[in-house]
């Protein structure tokens, strides 16, 4: 009985960590993104575009 709550507590960690390694690429993406654009670094702003990023073109239009 114990193999199948382990097996999901194994699926859960891995989903976990790959959700948290595109976010994580995601970011270095938009900062390499701002700093060739020459545009200044804040960790507002690379937040607010890697979040974009990830909601998409639609989403953007909608908070101008």
């Amino acid at each position: 009985m114990t193999a199948a709550p382990a097996a999901r507590t194994d699926a859960m960690r891995k989903g976990r960590q790959a959700d948290s390694a595109r976010r994580r690429q995601r970011v270095l993406d938009t900062i390499s993104k701002t700093a060739a654009a020459g545009e200044e670094i804040t960790v507002a702003g690379i937040a607010r575009a890697a979040l974009l990023t990830e909601l998409g073109r639609e989403f953007q239009q909608f908070i101008g």
